[in-house]
């Protein structure tokens, strides 16, 4: 959700000053193969239409004059539609809609809402002059999995190289990557965030450029920007990113950029996003952002996935309360059963005890470790982060190591019942009950594909 780091090792003010100013020059858009999406008018209202399977897209303009189509799914049964707020809501359900099939009940108005890297105070908060900029020996990926991470002790100090190992150990990685050496090759791992830094040496040959996006700037290059004063939610996404990536060192990002450099944006761009992770082949989405108002546009669309065999995965919140951000809360309403395919994903410190910040649920499918993960940030460098932002991707990472074996099971229900039943249980005794089955352990998960 937000993010916090540690500097790894510092840059003089000069050299950072002069890094962070290069990485906040957007580079030269690159061409998409996929259609670009609609540059929607914001403000306004969501619609969830219900139409039957006959119903065109040319029939759902016509009939709806003056929105924007979102997503169109006549066979999952529903359209989303961006209602601008100058037109009256009352016209969706004119004599238009009805030719169609379309009644009063068919129709689900909610305002285009804001979603955000959760801003709670208790998690996360981002510091310039982090990471290493100089990369030994030519470290430039997490090829090859934990057991060679591209030379990690030789661009480390001694105590980070621990840290990483500790991280790696509590999650049962070494074995996991054993068990399977595709190491998540030809899984697409979407990330609905603040995009990602295009050119750093442990993203760089993993990232999807046909598929990626960018609805904030409205071109084809996701690359993460610095906002004009401070660095707000700068390198969210790329945290995010090389979570997935250590994990899942073969498998291939999709950036989906629908956050500004604050770490917000409206959610009828990540509906927008949801849709085009679908359409590029994804067949995981990493949500690591949220909102505390539920959503029927977006319960629509994560339905619609799950049933095309997408597992959606989201960080629970860092408020440190009871219950989770939305869309995960939805496992408590019933409106997403336990093993649905949507997975809430809290987080534990290295000993496994529940982080101060993450929020708690009855429901909560597992937790990982999202307290100091040694990750990449912007322009080359690396950074601890934390927060349940955190913890998601690394089961993000899981499942696609899983979905690369090619076994037989594969389904979003499965794969969720399986990631549950093999976590480690807690030994939080004061919060057990409420963080889910237990702590990912990857290779126990893989496992049951292997």
């Amino acid at each position: 959700m937000k993010i916090h780091t540690t500097v790894l090792s510092r840059l003089t003010l000069i050299a950072a000053a002069l890094s962070l100013a290069a990485c906040s020059q957007r580079s030269a858009p690159v061409q998409s193969a996929l259609p670009a999406p609609a540059a929607l008018v914001s403000g306004g209202q969501i619609a969830t239409v219900r139409i039957g399977a006959d119903v065109t897209e040319a029939a759902l303009r016509s009939a709806a004059p003056g929105t924007q189509i979102i997503a169109f799914h006549p066979e999952s049964g529903y359209a989303l539609l961006s209602v601008p707020g100058t037109l009256k809501a009352a016209s969706l359900s004119g004599q238009g809609l009805q030719a169609l099939g379309v009644n009063a009940q068919g129709v689900t108005l909610e305002v285009d809402q804001e979603l955000e890297v959760l801003n709670d105070t208790s998690a996360e908060g981002l510091a310039d002059g982090l990471g290493a900029t100089s990369w030994a020996n030519g470290a430039t990926s997490w090829a090859n999995g934990a057991t060679s991470w591209a030379g990690g002790n030789t661009f480390m100090q001694a105590k980070d190289w621990a840290s990483t190992q500790e991280y790696w150990s509590l999650i049962n990685l070494q074995a996991a990557h054993r068990l399977v050496p595709e190491l998540g090759r030809g899984v697409k791992v979407a990330v609905i965030d603040t995009g990602i830094d295009l050119n750093h040496p442990l993203l760089r040959g993993r990232i999807d450029t046909v598929g990626a996006w960018d609805y904030v700037g409205g071109d084809a290059t996701p690359q993460e920007e610095l906002p004009v004063t401070g660095v707000k939610k700068y390198g969210h996404g790329t945290a995010v990113s090389g979570v997935v990536l250590q994990i899942a060192p073969n498998a291939e990002i999709l950036p989906l950029r629908v956050l500004n450099p604050a770490g917000r944006g409206p959610m009828s761009r990540v509906l927008q996003a949801v849709d085009r992770a679908v359409a590029s082949g994804a067949r995981v989405i990493n949500l690591s952002l949220g909102s505390d108002t539920d959503s029927a546009a977006l319960n629509a669309m994560i339905s619609a996935a799950i049933a095309k065999g997408v597992v959606v995965v989201n960080s629970s919140g860092n408020s440190g309360t009871e219950g989770m951000v939305y869309p995960a809360q939805n496992l408590t309403t019933g409106k997403f059963t336990v093993n649905s395919g949507l997975l809430g994903i809290g987080s534990v410190d290295m000993k496994g005890m529940k982080s101060f910040f993450s929020t708690y649920s009855t429901a909560m499918s597992l937790t990982a470790p999202g307290e100091k993960v040694v990750t990449s940030y912007p322009d080359s460098r690396l950074a601890y982060a934390s927060g349940t932002s955190f913890a998601a991707p690394a089961v993000s990472g899981a499942v696609a190591l899983a979905m690369s074996t090619g076994a037989a099971d594969l389904r979003p229900a499965t794969i969720a019942a399986n990631l549950r039943l093999t976590a480690t249980p807690s030994t939080d005794a004061t919060y057990k009950s409420k963080m889910g089955q237990g702590v990912l352990n990857v290779g126990s998960f893989v496992s049951r594909y292997r």
